[in-house]
């Protein structure tokens, strides 16, 4: 009757059922009628009926109670959450009577029993709004020294969960009571730990309140020590069976003889994990190690009270030792329960893993019918097997923090599994048309199935009447209609997301194509204005040289009476004005300030093909008669130059590389099979793209270390900066040097493998005098460190990017720093640092991918200091502007030196600046042979021919992954060179090469989990992480281990492959 006067939203109706109950005989009936009325209505009332319930003149009337809780301990806002009514749940939470931090019979607060994303939020929002406020309220009181307010505050059950007088300031890292015993106020002192403070919290560097008692103030310190002594072990009231155990704080562990112990912050959380960091500053980044409760022992000493020892399973044990023997009983406590309760789990995991079929009253236990008034128990999830989301809500807040919205910002925890926990994905399969009225029309029928069998079971001990059987039938009758009602909207529900499915599915296609047509017409107009602005170029220099002056110029411009005129009988003077708009036009885009833009560079890169000198290569290519390689070594001027070259002849960093290197690939044909790269990344936009996982037909066989390698194909250019005395010039060639890295990228879009954690590739030139070593040092985030060496200089850096998939684009924007070392022929060591450039993919949309890279590179001398600033311009409509670049080398003090210019996939030209109004003669032809300093433009580095071969490889690049006989004996076991999926993908085994690829990566896996289990941290072999002395940067330093045990054979032998 109840219920019905609920669902039809009648309350006189309900009111006089109230009423009447008053006079029952059981009066307990009566009493569980009236409490339960608003839990009932939160399932299956309207919102404004509920509304009228919480109303002051209704809840006196009806003795509402809005924290009531029925026999499965919910709460009204419990079961909204469980229903997932939001608009009933946002009106209970802005009721100010709400507790929304009672926990039910399965000690669950209301926001852990809900599936639902939507309703998870508002949960979340309206508590963090609720204690942002009750916060300030609560901060503004300690100021004042309001300890009336103060105690009223805390005698609220809900404020007195969710604010922790024992919680650190995120700021100043600081509890209340570390602030006032600085403050040395001892009357809120005193108060403060006569309401739960707590004398053994510390603050963020490890400090007790009594460490900061200045040694003068014996008082302080006296009722501190008081409280420590008072202080009990474990608070019982918070103490259930059924309480997850957890616990943080300062613990002092055992390091080694020489270090003994060191203070390191130890968490226990509530999925059974003890874990440890060196500070509490680091517990959301840098973890220790960890062990698991389930498989830990605790081994005590009873002669020791303030030392234990935790052991986990492989055999890696903690000594620990707290700084007082309650602060140690504490951790002893908390360690005990979790032990025992991630046991109690386990056994009754495996209870339920063996029981067999439930019996009938089993099934209805199981689903909650306990009660047909109180029918609150979990319904099954209304869609699906959707599983609990469990935020962590409960912890408590810090009373000097005000939390507004929790962070959600997870940085790629990459682990194959989450240790200690057995929760699925949330497939947030609540959402949907008609979710509420599902849940709504679900929960009326539980509850009438359980007001039918409780009244049956009464009519079977009470014997039958006529006026039961009619009551009954009633109930019977609505029930099957319910029922129907349910199954009615299950069908629509399912037919509106089919069809919205579908409707989706098409505007995608539509999307897609439309995208794509713009994609092909955006090119096609980028086309014609390329087709267009060649011509204007050619009509232009054909002016210039017909009329011998510059477009720029409009000083003396003939008109087209004297270009007539000049043409049959000489050159007479008239009206310039028409010839002046012409020229105008055609030279709008010149600039006169921009003395060193790209387009000085390159006028006659389209008629001149300049004779650039190539890299000497050292290498006999042609020869019968010559088999070993005699390397190359250049001369030495300086003490630092002469104390390289013999570091490296002393390690023999060359044996092995005696034959001359590989010049064309095995396989001849590219024959990867053909597969879409949008049909594969149109699902992944917004995504990291280090972490998304192509199939390997979109590999080249080089891995990302052998790419690295790449970077010094041009080498010599380092060589030649050497050698001046300028250091602007010097600046200039290093700015060439690190800009010519880019130009093997053209062409070159399929994937480098990612190199495995551990992962080496070395790779000598002696006809260069350079040697070359990386490794990967770590897999997530995906980290290179590299170092190479030569007589004149010492090249180093890491490979740490941001990446990401826009949908039409690749973006890769390095964020580490690079560092050169150059040496002199005339000077001391100079120290160069930069950060590269951005890489981008585009044309994926159209099948068509391409490289493109652009943005600023500052380059800064630190010794003398010298800037050049290298720009590469992104890809325009104008065929001048793709690939260009340009650059300007200052001084110290900010004066222009050199300028450079060109495109980076083929020539770099320079030229010295004389003056700031200086401008370039567009009609002389670039000097070869080196810098001059009259201003006129020469040639400064040219690429090299790229031969045809399968992936678009560069002739350098062929030689990287080359397996030479005589070398494979000296590289370690862990070097690219070895790697079987990269060899078969390279030999055009690439069936074999995908099946070695997932080989290797189940490998490294393994390893991990292996690392992980044994609580090992790995270590890279050969680069540690250190502060860099110029820039203070954090940077991968290189051991300088590698070549010299290279040089023994006795390079560490790891298994990866």
């Amino acid at each position: 009757m109840v219920l019905d006067a609920l669902k039809n939203n009648n309350y006189d109706h309900l009111k006089s059922l109230v009423r009447s109950a008053d006079s029952a005989p059981n009066h307990d009936d009566f009493l569980s009628v009236r409490n339960s009325i608003l839990n009932l209505a939160v399932q299956v009332a309207s919102v404004k009926l509920i509304q009228k319930l919480l109303s002051q003149e209704c809840s006196s009337e009806l003795g509402v109670d809005i924290n009531y809780q029925d026999t499965d301990g919910n709460t009204p806002l419990h079961l909204a959450a469980l229903n997932n009514r939001l608009d009933v749940a946002q009106l209970l939470l802005r009721d100010g009577r709400i507790n929304d931090t009672i926990l039910n019979n399965n000690r669950k607060q209301p926001i852990e029993v809900t599936k639902d994303s939507h309703m998870i939020a508002l949960l979340q929002y309206e508590q963090s709004q609720y204690l942002e406020k009750i916060a300030l309220d609560f901060r503004k009181s300690f100021i004042d020294h309001d300890f009336a307010r103060l105690d009223e505050i805390l005698l609220q059950p809900r404020n007195a969960e969710l604010l922790d007088i024992n919680g650190n300031d995120p700021e100043s890292g600081d509890t209340v009571l570390h602030e006032f015993v600085k403050k040395n106020d001892i009357g809120m002192v005193q108060w403060i730990l006569s309401h739960g403070g707590d004398p053994f919290k510390r603050d963020k560097k490890g400090r007790l309140a009594i460490d900061l008692v200045p040694k003068t103030n014996e008082t302080m310190k006296q009722i501190l020590r008081d409280a420590t002594q008072n202080q009990t072990v474990i608070n019982m009231n918070e103490v259930s069976s059924l309480t997850v155990p957890t616990f943080k704080g300062y613990l002092n562990k055992w390091t080694n003889f020489a270090g003994g112990y060191k203070l390191r912050w130890f968490v226990l959380d509530a999925n059974g994990v003890l874990s440890y960091y060196k500070s509490q500053d680091d517990s959301n980044s840098a973890c220790r190690g960890s062990l698991n409760m389930r498989t830990a022992t605790l081994h005590l000493d009873s002669s020791e009270k303030m030392k234990f020892e935790i052991e986990g399973k492989t055999g890696v044990s903690w000594h620990l030792r707290g700084n007082h023997p309650t602060e140690t009983n504490r951790w002893v406590w908390a360690l005990q329960g979790a032990i025992r309760y991630a046991k109690d789990k386990d056994a009754e995991r495996i209870r339920r893993s063996t029981s067999s079929a439930l019996n009938v009253e089993d099934g209805f236990k199981k689903l909650g019918y306990k009660s047909p008034r109180l029918p609150t128990s979990e319904p099954d999830a209304p869609f699906g097997n959707s599983i609990d989301n469990k935020p962590e809500l409960q912890k408590r807040r810090s009373v000097t923090a005000v939390i507004v919205n929790d962070s959600d910002d997870d940085e790629g925890d990459e682990s194959d599994e989450f240790i200690g926990g057995d929760d699925n994905d949330d497939s947030d399969l609540n959402a949907g048309p008609f979710a509420q009225d599902i849940s709504m029309a679900k929960s009326g029928f539980k509850t009438q199935l359980d007001a039918l069998r409780e009244l049956l079971q009464n009519m079977q001990l009470c014997g039958t009447s006529q006026e039961a059987v009619v009551i009954s039938l009633t109930a019977v009758n609505s029930m099957i209609e319910s029922y129907e009602e349910l199954i009615n909207l299950v069908e629509k529900r399912d037919s509106r997301l089919v069809k919205n499915l579908h409707k989706q599915k098409d505007i995608n296609g539509l999307w897609i194509n439309s995208m794509r047509d713009l994609e092909n017409e955006l090119i096609a107009k980028n086309n014609e204005l390329e087709t267009f602005e060649s011509e204007r170029r050619k009509i232009k220099r054909v002016l210039t040289k017909k009329f011998g002056y510059s477009t720029t110029s409009l000083e003396h411009v003939p008109t087209i009476e004297s270009i007539a005129e000049s043409s049959g009988d000489g050159a007479e003077q008239g009206d310039y004005a028409a010839d002046a708009e012409i020229s105008r036009i055609l030279g709008s885009d010149e600039s006169e300030d921009e003395f060193f833009d790209a387009d000085d560079f390159s006028d006659d890169e389209e008629d001149t093909e300049v004779n650039v000198l190539q890299q000497d290569d050292g290498y006999a290519t042609e020869t019968e008669d010559e088999s070993v390689v005699t390397p190359h070594v250049e001369e030495v001027y300086t003490e630092a130059q002469k104390n390289k070259l013999a570091l490296i002849e002393h390690d023999k960093s060359f044996l092995g590389y005696e034959d001359p290197p590989r010049t064309e690939l095995g396989l001849k044909v590219d024959e990867r099979p053909v597969v879409s790269l949008w049909g594969i990344l149109k699902s992944m936009i917004g995504k990291d793209i280090t972490k998304i996982a192509l199939p390997v037909a979109f590999n080249e066989p080089t891995s990302m270390l052998q790419r690295l390698a790449e970077d010094f194909e041009y080498s010599s250019l380092l060589e030649q900066a050497a050698s001046f005395e300028d250091s602007s010039l010097r600046m200039l060639y290093v700015a060439v040097f690190n800009m010519s890295q880019y130009s093997s990228t053209i062409n070159r879009v399929a994937k480098p493998f990612n190199p495995l954690l551990g992962e080496t590739y070395e790779y000598s030139r002696p006809d260069l005098g350079f040697r070359f070593v990386s490794e990967q040092v770590s897999h997530h985030p995906p980290i290179s460190a590299l170092i190479a060496e030569h007589t004149k200089w010492d090249y180093y850096g890491e490979t740490s990017v941001r990446s990401g998939f826009n949908g039409r684009s690749f973006d890769v924007q390095p964020t580490a720093t690079w560092y050169l070392h150059l040496r002199p022929d005339h000077g001391d060591e100079e120290v160069y640092s930069w950060k590269k450039l951005t890489t981008s993919v585009v044309g994926i949309l159209v099948g068509s991918p391409s490289i493109d890279n652009y943005g600023d590179m500052i380059i800064t001398n630190h010794k003398t200091g010298d800037q050049c600033i290298v720009t590469f311009k992104p890809r325009g409509w104008r065929s001048g502007q793709v690939y260009e670049m340009s650059g300007l080398v200052t001084d110290k003090y900010g004066n222009k030196k050199w300028a450079i210019g060109g495109h980076w996939n083929s020539k770099v030209y320079g030229k010295k600046i004389l003056s700031d109004d200086m401008h370039i003669d567009k009609k002389a032809t670039a000097v070869e042979g080196g810098p001059v300093d009259d201003g006129s433009k020469f040639l400064i580095w040219s690429a090299k021919p790229r031969p045809t071969v399968p992936f678009n490889l560069t002739s350098y690049a062929i030689s990287l992954n080359a397996p030479q006989p005589g070398l494979m004996e000296w590289v370690a076991k862990s070097d690219t060179r070895l790697r079987p999926d990269q060899r078969a993908m390279e030999d055009g085994l690439y069936d074999d090469a995908g099946d070695l690829k997932l080989y290797v990566e189940e490998k490294q896996r393994a390893a991990r989990k292996a690392r992980e289990e044994q609580n090992v941290e790995y270590e890279p072999n050969f680069f540690f992480k250190d502060v860099h002395p110029i820039t203070g940067e954090e940077y991968w330093k290189f051991t300088g281990d590698y070549w010299n045990l290279r040089s023994q054979k006795k390079l560490p032998s790891v298994d990866i492959f």
